[in-house]
């Protein structure tokens, strides 16, 4: 490999880390919209790719996390077996019935231009709220003291859901997990993007490995990239709490719709 595609590959993954880390996603998107349009591989590989790079990044951001007191390890795990069960229903499921390469691209390119959609709308919500809190954040925000397991139920499928979608699309999951974490269970969006990534972390161990027996990922371009994204990652966990979230999470939308676009004419 060229000197020049390396660095490329770094600095991508680099930019995709903190994007990630910041915004609660595995990046999967990012990774894939890098090595479909750049280096033309095809859109299974990309996936399975971009599945093993996830597991790389969301390590590293996990871990800074957790250092900072920003995630609680038994509610992720909880969270993550849920949407776990949903990867292993899809790893079954799509062995038996194999899905064609042109039909996969429609199906990423639509979760990517949902996703993108999504954020916006969730900008939008988050702006009406700090507007009627008149800009003053939740400080007072304890795991110990916090009642996830009332809607706990509700939960349920919709992890479910998100793991069954991250297994297929190759995304981690986390443009799912953060609305349901905020919307559904009320937690914070600076705690929700870190409990997002962890999770993300959790499942991704799984669908790296299955990944690993059953597909096809090129290491070489995934290990670049993934040094780059943990890089990132720790850079954008450490400024997460100094950056407007709405901001960011406008911008990657945009992104995100116009990767979108452009996938569904490759």
């Amino acid at each position: 490999m060229e000197l020049g595609v390396v660095i490329i590959l770094l600095i991508f993954g680099v930019i995709f880390g903190m994007i990630s880390s910041i915004a609660g996603i595995g990046g999967g998107v990012l990774y894939m919209s890098l090595m479909i349009l750049l280096f033309a591989i095809p859109i299974d590989e990309a996936r399975d790719t971009s599945t093993f790079t996830i597991v790389l990044f969301s390590g590293a951001a996990f871990i800074s996390y957790y250092r900072q007191g920003k995630v609680d390890l038994n509610l992720s795990l909880i969270f993550a077996g849920l949407a776990l069960l949903g990867s292993i229903t899809a790893t079954i499921f799509f062995i038996l019935f194999p899905i064609d390469n042109y039909v996969l691209k429609i199906i990423i390119a639509s979760v990517v231009l949902a996703s993108g959609l999504n954020m916006i709308r969730k900008v939008l919500t988050s702006y009406n709220l700090d507007k009627n809190n008149n800009g003053v954040p939740d400080i007072e925000f304890s795991f110990g003291n916090h009642d996830y397991k009332s809607n706990l139920t509700k939960g349920i499928p919709l992890f479910f859901l998100a793991g069954f979608i991250a297994y297929l699309s190759g995304i981690g999951g986390g443009m799912v997990f953060v609305p349901i974490l905020s919307i559904l269970f009320y937690i914070p969006i600076h705690y929700t993007t870190a409990i997002s990534v962890s999770m993300i972390f959790f499942i991704g161990i799984y669908n790296a490995a299955a990944r690993m027996v059953i597909g096809e990922i090129h290491y070489l371009i995934g290990i670049l990239i993934g040094i780059g994204a943990i890089t990132g990652s720790l850079l954008g966990a450490k400024v997460s709490s100094k950056i407007p979230k709405n901001y960011l999470q406008f911008g990657v939308a945009a992104v995100l719709i116009i990767l979108a676009i452009r996938m569904y004419f490759v």
